[in-house]
């Protein structure tokens, strides 16, 4: 049987969103819909198609933001890995029970200037607004 890798996914790899295909297409599962820990802000990233968010960690925010985990096939990760395009990147993420996962981060610097949505608490209900 095939190790299990989880990652957390906080946007358009959600199910149902835009990019959810690329995990389907390499055999991922969903596991939970849950939160990160308090410590993390949340920003509209400039210039994706489809938009998308960068999720920054900041230990002095308030704010605990909606995710997915999905699990999928260790051997697969390499092939999920190489689709992610800068400023996003994996790094660990901390869930609100205090264990981690694999996750969606984004590079400081790609976020000057861009649309913090933090206290919306996810980028669904970003999405939610956006189209009111």
């Amino acid at each position: 049987m095939s190790k299990m890798i989880e990652i957390g996914v906080c946007g358009a790899h959600m199910e149902g969103l835009p990019l959810n295909h690329q995990l389907l297409n390499l055999e991922a599962t969903f596991v939970k819909a849950c939160k990160t820990a308090v410590g993390y802000r949340l920003f509209n990233v400039p210039e994706k198609n489809p938009p998308r968010p960068g999720i920054l960690k900041d230990a002095s925010s308030p704010y605990a933001l909606e995710l997915e985990v999905w699990q999928m096939p260790l051997e697969n990760f390499g092939a999920f890995m190489v689709q992610i395009a800068s400023p996003l990147c994996i790094g660990t993420v901390v869930l609100e029970d205090g264990s981690s996962v694999y996750g969606f981060l984004c590079e400081g610097d790609a976020l000057k200037g861009a649309e913090e949505i933090s206290e919306l608490g996810g980028w669904r209900k970003y999405l939610t607004c956006k189209a009111q």
